[in-house]
């Protein structure tokens, strides 16, 4: 193959050499391009990786106002692009339209047809002085040095054409523009700033100002919520007894004396009642199954600050949710519904957001004490009861577990009080 059909197929796949700037910043490490320093830390989603993605300039006609965003899916990558680990994740892919790629066949038979007629034409012209014909013996037939140069030339532009035509339906591109945007929290202290909605209608009623040292641990310490999740689980389990367990010979009930004499009877010998192989004695190799304690230590204080990072965790994910108070006008299961899918929260339709909600009611005077039971109102907590997604607690029983395990989660006004008071004691 020539050079010239080589740079040629080169030139059509698109590829170009890459400057300087562009090839030290494609082989420098992430700590030394100083684009991916500079990302903000309130980002909770990864961004992808820029050694993935391999831009083409020669597709910036099909998206005149944005440049570089027709990326080739690279064939050595492993993720499924339908993942949401995959950087083309929600991008939509490119297909080229066949009109296009029949004006382009079209174009390219004209121009061989053009080349063809203008060497035949200067062929003829010269054909008394040039034209040197040579005959093979052995297939017969006359071959011309020009003939077969066109000959060759013919051949491999047709071997490239069907290269192209093979590659361009084996490349997948896709459009990252038409990616969504990802999401990023709120930066501190502006995060702290949150409002309060009425539970019944689900509109704002006012704003509270939490505080940082409960809700504004940033960045958040995973390795704390995760012993204290272990720890949680372990006390669970707690004290229980492993399996089945037998009776030795010396637990069996029975005497001691021997049964007959040693000799003399024609019997096999036998000193006591309780052997293994005797009706009621005692069981041979059997299990020796004792309690066993699976409960771990865990300071106090360790405790109380996995609480704080999973209440930070939610504040910045966005699924703290604070409310005024949680007190439900009846104790119907419909009506809660109804009013919680205000808060885009659902407890019985499939794929909805589930939701803990934690409160620290009073009653305001002794008429209304008949409502309020361990800080919980009596009416949401058993209208909640039937809902397979919605969890009430108090919040002296808010927990890391629970808190993670669902997605939203609910504070009333006094819940976040008590919750502050209680962990910001000791600090």
């Amino acid at each position: 193959m020539s050079h010239v059909i080589m740079t040629r197929r080169l030139l059509g796949m698109g590829l170009r050499r890459p400057a300087s700037s562009t090839a030290a910043m494609m082989m420098s490490s992430p700590l030394e391009n100083p684009s991916r320093q500079q990302q903000p830390r309130g980002s909770f989603t990864a961004l992808p990786r820029q050694s993935l993605i391999i831009t083409h300039n020669t597709f910036s006609s099909v998206s005149s106002k944005k440049k570089n965003t027709i990326v080739e899916l690279p064939p050595n990558l492993k993720i499924d692009p339908r993942a949401k680990s995959s950087p083309f994740y929600g991008a939509t892919k490119v297909v080229l339209e066949k009109k296009q790629k029949k004006k382009k066949s079209k174009d390219r038979k004209d121009a061989k047809a053009t080349d063809s007629v203008l060497e035949s034409t200067a062929a003829a012209v010269d054909v008394d002085d040039a034209k040197e014909s040579t005959i093979d013996e052995k297939s017969g037939r006359g071959v011309t040095s020009s003939g077969g140069e066109m000959a060759s030339d013919e051949d491999e532009d047709e071997d490239y054409d069907s290269d192209e035509d093979d590659e361009d339906e084996e490349r997948i591109l896709y459009d990252l523009s038409t990616k969504p945007d990802v999401p990023r929290a709120v930066p501190l202290p502006q995060r702290l700033h949150v409002p309060v909605l009425d539970i019944k209608t689900g509109e704002a009623v006012g704003t509270i100002h939490l505080s940082e040292r409960t809700f504004g641990n940033d960045p958040v310490r995973v390795d704390i919520l995760h012993r204290v999740v272990v720890w949680q689980r372990n006390k669970k389990r707690g004290r229980r007894n492993a399996g089945a367990r037998t009776k030795t010979i010396h637990e069996v009930r029975g005497s001691g004396r021997k049964v007959r004499p040693q000799k003399g009877g024609g019997q096999a010998r036998a000193g006591h009642s309780r052997p293994a192989h005797w009706r009621g004695g005692a069981k041979a190799h059997g299990p020796k199954g004792r309690v066993q304690d699976y409960t771990t230590k865990l300071n106090k204080k360790v405790r109380k600050m996995g609480v704080r990072h999973a209440l930070s965790q939610k504040l910045k994910e966005g699924n703290l949710i604070v409310t005024s108070d949680m007190a439900a006008p009846t104790h119907k299961t419909r009506e809660l519904d109804a009013m919680l899918g205000r808060l885009g929260i659902s407890g019985g339709k499939k794929g909805s957001a589930n939701a803990l909600f934690v409160d620290d009611a009073a009653p305001s005077d002794p008429e209304d004490e008949a409502r309020v039971y361990r800080g919980l109102d009596v009416n949401f907590k058993v209208a909640s009861g039937n809902l397979q997604k919605v969890k009430m607690l108090n919040q002296i029983g808010c927990n890391v577990y629970d808190m993670l395990k669902f997605r939203k989660l609910v504070l009333s006004l006094a819940a976040v009080r008590s919750l502050e008071e209680r962990l910001e004691r000791d600090l």
